[in-house]
């Protein structure tokens, strides 16, 4: 789940055509390490190349074995030696920014590897049990060779399992285990493709699209593909189901937080930098959180007012939470009521950019497979090769207990101007690097797209004002993260005390918030950079409208905030101050 702002201003056609020249004139030096980072990527990472448009390894999986995170790590040290030996002074100011994004890059892909442990790879949003599926999203099948390409991957999904079950139980002589409440979360997510009847199975789907093959192609297709999931994918997640509750949850602990493992207060101080992209103490972080929440308490508080609801701020909360009228009734009113949000906003962002994405950005819904332990929402970007739109996939599982109230301020973030203009204008920039238009710096993207929610004030959203709640509650629940996060992860909290802190301080469903505290609990870090990464980006743009006064622009702004890919908070400053300092 990531932000993008898919419109990237810049201010004059004469400028659009310099800045890209610019921008492909790189260093030779330079220019090959990039590509070779980036080639090195797609191949490590071949289901990533697939999902980006790029179908060269549509035939291959990861490697998830520990020697091959090993092998990857060395790879990466010895690119970071030859970037090392480029002479910065001789590189102008773009290959500049490149030289510090590739270096900041593969160390981030190294301290990844370090704090996010290989020993612990189970993930209800991410884990191998609902990853490999999900291939289905972006797996091309036009032609026979696509379908063989798909049966062979297949064929492969054993030895991730392998491996996954193989790195649980080195984690479990190195007493790295995962917390008992993420392990019952798996567990069914697994027992979900343990099915009988191979028509059934997520992975015969494809089958269906397969009409235009001749009857003999069709016939050798299907049947290398019932063999294929009937022999290998269907034993490989019973062997995994097995293991998890045969031996793997008998042994899994009953805290929650990183910070119970040996070592894990240091993991979570390396992660907050991670993914804040800042330099700042977890302990602040809380503060931070815990500031942040009275103050958007107040602003609930005022809104209780204006509808003349009696009674406590708490009761309030609860009153929003649990009304019937507040809810949907079905999967369907719930997909049309965001597909119409999303319809009504497109024509408006120019108010807002100068600059808008080729790419449309598009309604999908959250497989059944996966929908029960999802998000609210999130975007998947498109593939390179223009072959589909943006995904804004909205989860419809459930409707009873999904907020309408939170639907406007959700589509905004996830869909446009969020994630789906950031990432869509960094794509369609052909100058960058590709590992910068396909980079992703969480504070950045995600503090964009929080950012990106109050956008809706400036297209005149937010006419009701439950939608101004909704708004506030998601603007709440980012700030409840701060201190969740790291309550869970420093401070000892208890799965229960943050679901009680989260249930009190926000009108999000209780399904809501308990999916989002166990992702907290299995990301730990990732939390901290919605909120911080969106007030770095409100304090520079309150410094560029006080220094400006009337002159300030807010299309300007935003083109310049989003010219040159995401990038570290750290730097983004650094970058519109220089900004700042021509426009005065």
């Amino acid at each position: 789940m990531r932000p993008s702002i898919t419109m990237w201003i810049v201010l004059a056609g004469v400028l659009i055509g310099a800045g890209e020249r610019a921008l492909a004139q790189t260093n030779p030096q330079l220019k090959q390490v990039a590509n070779r980072y980036w080639e090195a990527t797609l191949k490590r990472f071949p289901e990533k190349a697939t999902a980006l448009g790029d179908h060269r390894f549509n035939d291959q999986l990861t490697d998830l074995s520990i020697a091959a995170g090993k092998a990857w790590e060395n790879s990466l040290r010895g690119m970071l030696k030859e970037l090392k030996r480029i002479p910065k002074p001789l590189l102008d100011e773009a290959d500049q920014l490149t030289h510090q994004l590739l270096e900041r890059t593969m160390r981030d892909d190294i301290l990844r590897m370090a704090a996010i442990s290989p020993y612990m790879p189970l993930d209800p949003l991410d884990g191998i049990q609902v990853r490999f599926p999900l291939l289905l999203v972006s797996q091309p099948f036009h032609n026979i060779k696509d379908y063989r390409a798909y049966i062979k991957r297949l064929n492969g999904f054993p030895k991730q399992i392998t491996d996954t079950i193989n790195n649980l139980r080195d984690g479990v002589s190195r007493d790295l285990i995962s917390p008992r409440v993420i392990v019952k979360k798996v567990i069914p997510q697994v027992r979900t493709h343990v099915v009988a009847d191979v028509a059934m199975s997520e992975f015969y789907k494809p089958m269906a699209k397969a009409t235009f093959l001749n009857e003999e192609d069709r016939r050798a297709i299907d049947h290398e593909l019932r063999q294929a999931i009937e022999a290998e994918v269907i034993p490989a997640y019973l062997r995994l189901m097995a293991y998890l509750e045969d031996e793997y949850l008998p042994m899994a602990r009953s805290t929650v937080g990183i910070g119970a493992l040996l070592g894990g207060n240091e993991v979570y101080q390396a992660l907050t930098r991670l993914y804040t992209t800042v330099s700042i103490k977890p302990d602040r972080v809380h503060e931070i959180g815990l500031a942040e929440v009275s103050r958007i308490r107040q602003a609930f508080s005022s809104i209780q007012k204006e509808v003349g609801f009696t009674g406590t701020l708490d009761a309030f909360l609860t009153h929003m939470r649990r009304d019937p009228k507040f809810r949907f009734t079905s999967g369907e009113q719930l997909y049309a009521s965001a597909e119409s949000i999303l319809n009504r906003t497109k024509p408006l962002m120019s108010k807002l950019f100068g600059r808008l994405p080729k790419a449309d950005c598009v309604m999908k819904e959250i497989e059944t497979f996966r929908a029960i332990s999802a998000p609210m929402a999130y975007y998947n970007p498109t593939p390179e090769d223009g072959s589909r739109p943006g995904y804004f996939y909205i989860n419809t599982y459930a409707p009873k207990e999904r907020l309408r109230f939170t639907l406007e301020a959700l589509t905004y973030h996830e869909a446009i101007p969020g994630h789906h203009f950031q990432m869509a204008l960094h794509q369609e920039k052909q100058g960058l690097p590709k590992f910068r238009r396909y980079g992703s710096f969480t504070a950045f993207v995600e503090g964009w797209a929080l950012y990106a929610e109050k956008l809706g004030y400036e297209i005149g959203g937010y006419q009701d004002v439950y939608a101004r709640f909704g708004q506030l509650t998601f603007e709440m629940w980012r700030a409840c993260r701060l201190v969740v996060d790291t309550g869970i992860h420093v401070k000892g909290w208890s799965r229960q005390q943050a679901i009680d802190f989260m249930t009190a301080n926000t009108s999000l469903a209780m399904l809501d918030i308990e999916s989002e505290i166990d992702r907290y609990i299995t990301w730990p870090g990732q939390a901290l950079a919605y909120k911080i990464g969106e007030l770095r980006i409100l304090a520079l743009r309150r410094e560029v409208e006080e220094k400006l006064g009337t002159r300030f622009d807010l299309p300007s702004f935003h083109d310049a905030l989003l010219e040159d890919g995401a990038m570290p908070i750290d730097m983004l400053e650094k970058r519109m101050k220089k900004w700042l300092a021509k426009q005065l």
